[in-house]
């Protein structure tokens, strides 16, 4: 009797055992394929230029252009973390270490689908993104930089997606208007995998601050770069030479001087408010205008150009 329960006690302790071992490799399998869908799931991004165009202030002529982001090859979405770009520029156009120079901005309008402008989930106000860095990294090449200020979890949706969509708004102040302005990212193996996914809490309140050290986000091993529409077309460079007002500042005409055809004038205030709108003349009335500064934005039949004038 006694060896028989023995024996009973041995094949419980062998089931038992055999139980274990399945349950431990069914834990060991399940990890694997976690981790090998989160390698299979990893980001590839893709940076483009956008919209590329010369401004004018009414004093100073500047270049601006849009930096897109996407995921390409089949790799879904996700939320951004931090990130750091490259560009170089034509110092012949904008002369030399140009954040030091103060020739550079970079930009995040609000409202305007731009990611870096975008807030948490709770508040528009409480921006993810901040601690903005720019640097010139030699004299012709200068680097911008991003972090995470909010958790991952104060926004629920993924920002970066298969559509191309506006990251930032680079504007560079010409030094000589009459140099092609060529603006590059720079894609050297040395000044590339820049980019994060979010980093955590995961499960936290609506404005937890980012802990990249406790929380990390995945290093976007997978990145690629296309320069090709930061130039602008042949009518954008010509206008920023082809068009002038005068007199500035005026009080009662002024006038646009153009070898294009002027479908329409609008003149704003400071404030935006649209205050004139003049069709297919080059002399516009502005004597009942109030002092002070204004925004022509001329439509013509090779594109549109903004200036600012003074209202006397």
């Amino acid at each position: 009797m006694l060896k028989e329960k023995q024996i009973n006690n041995n094949k419980n302790f062998n089931l038992m055992k055999t139980q274990y071992s399945i349950i431990l490799t069914s834990i060991i399998i399940g990890i694997a394929l976690l981790f090998t869908v989160k390698t299979y799931a990893q980001p590839d991004i893709h940076f483009t230029f956008a919209n590329a165009e010369i401004t004018n202030d009414g004093v100073n002529d500047f270049y601006e252009v849009d930096v897109l982001i996407q995921t390409i090859n089949n790799t879904g979405t996700f939320k951004l973390s931090s990130g750091q770009l490259y560009f170089t520029y034509n110092t012949l156009a904008f002369g030399e270490n140009v954040r030091a120079n103060d020739n550079i901005e970079f930009l995040y309008p609000e409202n305007q689908g731009y990611i870096l402008a975008q807030g948490v989930d709770a508040t528009a106000a409480a921006k993810i993104y901040g601690v903005f860095t720019v640097n010139d990294n030699t004299d012709s090449r200068v680097s911008w930089a991003c972090s995470q200020v909010f958790a991952a979890a104060t926004f629920a949706d993924d920002n970066i997606t298969e559509t191309p969509q506006r990251l930032l708004r680079i504007k560079i102040e010409f030094t000589d208007n009459s140099q092609l302005p060529m603006v590059m990212f720079e894609d050297g193996e040395a000044y590339i995998h820049q980019f994060y996914t979010v980093c955590g809490p995961f499960a936290a309140g609506p404005f937890e601050s980012a802990d990249c050290g406790a929380f990390p986000g995945t290093q976007i091993v997978v990145d690629t770069y296309d320069s090709s529409a930061a130039t602008l077309s042949i009518p954008q460079e010509e206008q920023i030479n082809q068009i002038s007002i005068y007199p500035n500042p005026a009080s009662d005409y002024i006038h646009i001087s153009t070898s294009y055809i002027i479908q329409q004038v609008e003149i704003f205030d400071i404030l935006g408010k649209k205050v004139k709108v003049v069709l297919n003349s080059n002399q516009i009335a502005v004597s009942n205008l109030q002092a002070g500064i204004y925004i022509v934005k001329v439509f013509t039949d090779k594109g549109e150009i903004t200036k600012k004038i003074v209202i006397e």
